[in-house]
C-alpha cells in the first residue's frame, strides 16, 4: 500500500512541477502531452527501461489538467499574499508611472528593491 500512494504523492508532484515549468515560459497548456511527455518517456524507456517507462505514464499532462494546476498555484499565491498583508501592521506599494505607444498611462511595479519604509 505504501508504494501506491508514494507513486501516486510523486505522479501529481511531478505534475505541479511540469505545470509550473509550462506556465513560467508562457507556452501553451497542450505542450505539456504534445512534447514534454513523449520527450519523457522516450528519454525514460532509452534510459531506464520499459518498466519505469509505466510509471512515468501515470504523470497527467492533458491540457486540462495543466490548467488545473497553474490555477491551483496561482489561487494559493495569492492566498498567501492576502494572509500576509491582512497579518502586517504596515506595508510599502512601490510603482512607476509611464507612457506606452499610444500615449497611455500605465503603472508598472518597481524593479528596485524596495528599502524599509516603517522601521
Amino acid at each position: 500500500m505504501k508504494s501506491a500512494v508514494t507513486v501516486s504523492e510523486k505522479t501529481l508532484e511531478a505534475s505541479y512541477h511540469v505545470a509550473k515549468l509550462i506556465a513560467r515560459q508562457k507556452k501553451a497548456h497542450t505542450v505539456g502531452e504534445t512534447l514534454i511527455k513523449p520527450a519523457c518517456m522516450e528519454i525514460v524507456r532509452l534510459m531506464l527501461g520499459l518498466n519505469e517507462v509505466k510509471k512515468g505514464n501515470k504523470v497527467s499532462l492533458s491540457a486540462d489538467t495543466v490548467k488545473r494546476r497553474i490555477h491551483d498555484m496561482s489561487s494559493d499565491i495569492l492566498g498567501t499574499l492576502i494572509k500576509k498583508l491582512l497579518s502586517a501592521e504596515k506595508f510599502g506599494l512601490q510603482i512607476d508611472e509611464t507612457t506606452d505607444i499610444k500615449n497611455k498611462a500605465q503603472l508598472v511595479p518597481e524593479r528596485t528593491p524596495v528599502k524599509k519604509f516603517f522601521e
